[in-house]
Formats: C-alpha cells, structure tokens, sequence
C-alpha cells in the first residue's frame, strides 16, 4: 500500500492534469510536463516525510512520478517544431519500456516483501510445506536482546541475565490457535517458578515487534486469567516473522524474555 497509493494517484492525475493543459496550451508540452513533475515531487514529500515507508519505498515512488513526467514531456515536441502532435520513436520508446518494467516488477516485489503473499496466491505458487506448524512459537529462556535499541550496557544485560538464570521462572504456550493477519487471536503462556509453582498476582505485557519497521509495533497487557496463566489478544498486522518479548514483573522482581513467532497471511 505505501507504494501502489502514491504510485497510483501519480500515474493517474499526472497524465490527466496534462492533457487537459496540454489541450489549453499545446506549445507547451514539455514545460507542463516538468511542472506536474515538480508539483507531483511537492506533494509527496510531506506525505513520506508524515508517514515515513523506508527509503526503498520512497525511491521507488519517486522514480514512478519522474519517469510519468519525463514520459510525458519526452513525447510532447518541442514548442518551436513544425507539428504539435505528439511522437514516440521507436529507440527511445524501447529504452523507456524497459525502465517503466523493471519498476513495475520492482514494486511487486517490495510490496509483496512489506505486505506478503495471500492465502490463494501462495498456494497457486508455492510449495507445500513438507510438515511442522504453519505457526510457531519459541522462547529460549534468555534476557531478551531489543533489535532496535542502539545502546545497551553489557554489564546490565549480564547481571540481569544471571538473575534470571538464578530464579528460574519458566513460560509455557504461546497464541491459542493459528494467528492470521488482521484478526484476533488469544495469546496466552503459563508463568512458573523454579518448583514449578504458578506465579501469580504478576503484571505481564507482551511486546510485538516487527523487524523490517518498527512503526508496526506494538504491546498488549495480559490479564490473569487462572492461577500463573496470563491472556491477551493481539492482532498482528502483517504475516511472517514477528520477535515476541514477554516482560512479567512482580515485586522488585523482572523477568525478561525474547522469542518469535510466524503469522500466517489470510
């Protein structure tokens, strides 16, 4: 969506804005053409900058819009030629066909990277799995590593590692059925200690982080829902790999940990 709805709206109303000009003033073809282009550049720029897609995405924008203009203003002849009308030759049509191509291909695949595959898409092209879950869960027990953080002292993450290590509380279960993009699901763990007791009257929040875009995070507060068990739903906004920090508190005690998790798409 960050590419196909700035793309869109470009490709549409930069080619209406310039016939409709162009018919008002026809000598003028390449001027308007560089101005819808500029005006189009204008426009967009705050909208990237407000909701910030990555580089990749806004570059890829950028080239659709210029290369709709350039297209646009190449075709148009000059303002002091014999004839108005309009011409793509042939050497240069071939050039620009193979520029607008790569960058239609080039914005299938950033969207289907960003946004992945439907359900029907991907078992038309895809191979079925050979076996195990469609979505796992897993939590290796150690003090979880924030991805996106850009600073963290070694010696705090060490001695909170061997605090942990040291009290011995365990997380069992995961989400309560397959998590699906765009849909609720329970996501419930089980919180016990080194005797294998629950441990209860804990405040618990799960963060959600997402890898590629730290804007598609988010935490849920889990409400207890039986002696050391823990519930909340969430609903995860894009498929594939999401990292999973479940953070219980009780007490002066903290414990951490990081594990991932696989969303399915619809």
């Amino acid at each position: 969506m960050a590419v196909l709805l700035p793309a869109a709206l470009g490709l549409t109303l930069i080619p209406i804005l310039f016939f409709l000009l162009r018919w008002r003033f026809p000598t003028a073809g390449r001027q308007i053409a560089f101005i819808l282009g500029a005006l189009a550049l204008a426009a967009y720029a705050p909208y990237a900058i407000i909701n910030w897609p990555g580089l990749d995405v806004v570059a890829m924008v950028v080239a659709i819009l210029v290369m709709t203009a350039f297209i646009l203003g190449f075709i148009s002849p000059p303002k002091h030629a014999e004839s108005q009308k309009m011409a793509f030759h042939r050497g240069p049509a071939t050039i620009i066909a193979f520029f607008a191509v790569l960058i239609l291909l080039d914005s299938i695949f950033l969207t289907i990277a960003t946004t992945g595959l439907s359900e029907n898409v991907a078992r038309q092209i895809l191979p079925e799995p050979q076996g195990g879950p469609v979505a796992t869960s897993y939590f290796p027990g150690t003090v979880a590593h924030d991805y996106q953080e850009k600073v963290r002292a070694f010696e705090a993450y060490d001695a909170a590692r061997e605090e942990q290590s040291e009290r011995g509380w365990q997380i069992r279960r995961g989400w309560v059925g397959e998590p699906v993009v765009d849909e609720a699901t329970p996501f419930r763990i089980q919180v016990l200690d080194r005797n294998g007791e629950p441990v209860t009257g804990a405040s618990v929040e799960t963060h959600f982080l997402r890898p590629s875009s730290q804007d598609l995070d988010f935490v849920k507060g889990m409400s207890e829902v039986e002696p050391g068990v823990y519930e909340a739903t969430a609903t995860p906004t894009r498929p594939g790999r999401w990292e999973v920090i479940v953070e219980i508190r009780r007490g002066e005690d903290r414990h951490q940990l990081r594990g991932t998790t696989d969303v399915a798409a619809r």
